[in-house]
C-alpha cells in the first residue's frame, strides 16, 4: 500500500476565523495546485483522499482531487492533532485500497509517519506546509512497517512543474 501525506497549503491567519475555519490563502491555493499537478505529472494514482475536517485541509483536498481525478474524497476525524495514528491506520485498512492521500496538520502527520517508519514517535521528520511525503507499507498496516520513499516540499515541486 502507498500512503501519501500532504500538509495543507498556506492558510489565513486573520483573527476573524476560528482555527478550524481558516481558509487557504491565494498562496495556499497555488501550493495545492502545484502538488496536484506534480501528482498528475508523475502519473500517481490515488484511490481515495482523506482530509481532516478543518477548512484548509478540505480546500487543499478539493484542489488536488480536481487535478488528479481521484474517485473519492472523504473527511476523517482521525487526521486532526490529538488523535492516535492507530485509529487512522484502522480506518485506512478498512478501505482496502492500493493508495491513499492523507491531508492534515502538524505535528500529527510527522508523528504518524514516524510511527509507520519506526514504530514510535522518535523519528525527526518535519512536514512543512504543502510538503508531500510517500510511505510504502509492507502489508499489513502496522507501526514500523513503512518505508519512506519520498519527501518533497512544494517549493521544489514548483521549480519543475509549470503553473
Amino acid at each position: 500500500m502507498l500512503i501519501y501525506f500532504l500538509r495543507h497549503g498556506d492558510a489565513s491567519s486573520h483573527s476573524r476565523f476560528h482555527d478550524h475555519e481558516r481558509p487557504l490563502t491565494n498562496l495556499g491555493h497555488n501550493q495545492a495546485a502545484y502538488v496536484g499537478k506534480f501528482l498528475q505529472y508523475t502519473k500517481t494514482h490515488i484511490n481515495i483522499i482523506l482530509t481532516s475536517p478543518l477548512t484548509r485541509a478540505r480546500e487543499t483536498g478539493a484542489i488536488v482531487q480536481s487535478i488528479v481525478n481521484a474517485p473519492r474524497m472523504e473527511i476523517s476525524e482521525y487526521l486532526v492533532n490529538g488523535t492516535q495514528p492507530r485509529q487512522l491506520f484502522k480506518q485506512i485498512a478498512e478501505f482496502d485500497v492500493e493508495s491513499v492521500l492523507l491531508i492534515g496538520h502538524e505535528p500529527f502527520l510527522s508523528d504518524t509517519i514516524s510511527v509507520l517508519l519506526s514504530g514510535d514517535h522518535k523519528t525527526d521528520i518535519e512536514i512543512k506546509k504543502c510538503s508531500l511525503a510517500l510511505v510504502e507499507i509492507l502489508e499489513p498496516l502496522h507501526p514500523g512497517t513503512g518505508i519512506l520513499k519520498q519527501l518533497i516540499h512544494v517549493e521544489t515541486i514548483s521549480k519543475f512543474i509549470k503553473p
